[in-house]
């Protein structure tokens, strides 16, 4: 078996290559997910992301293993859009709430001006 690079916490890395390779096999039909996994000793769960993410046509979605596009800039594309969205509620209702006063004034214009004495 080969020897692959670990983590600080022990999980090993696999090459893209390597993953390429493995889902090729499965392609040719050589072994089934089952057998691969146990010879790899990984979840056939991994086994199936691979084959998944090559399927889908992108190396570095297999190299990240990530969607071809990242779920990370995903997710920050989405906070993004939140914290834009809050942003544009307050100022529509600063909006709102000035207008409620120019049409408070316009009914009453006396009322809100400075007396004259």
């Amino acid at each position: 078996m080969e020897t692959h690079q670990r983590k600080a916490d022990g999980r090993r890395v696999f090459t893209p290559e390597f993953k390429q390779e493995q889902v090729a096999r499965l392609g040719r039909q050589e072994l089934t997910v089952a057998e691969l996994a146990r010879e790899l000793a990984v979840a056939p769960q991994l086994v199936r992301q691979w084959q998944r993410l090559s399927s889908e046509g992108s190396t570095a979605a297999v190299t990240a293993n990530e969607e071809v596009v990242p779920a990370s800039e995903l997710r920050a594309a989405q906070q993004r859009v939140r914290e834009l969205e809050r942003a544009l509620g307050k100022k529509v209702m600063e909006i709102e709430i000035l207008q409620a006063a120019r049409d408070e004034v316009k009914k009453r214009p006396r009322f809100y001006t400075r007396s004259t004495r």
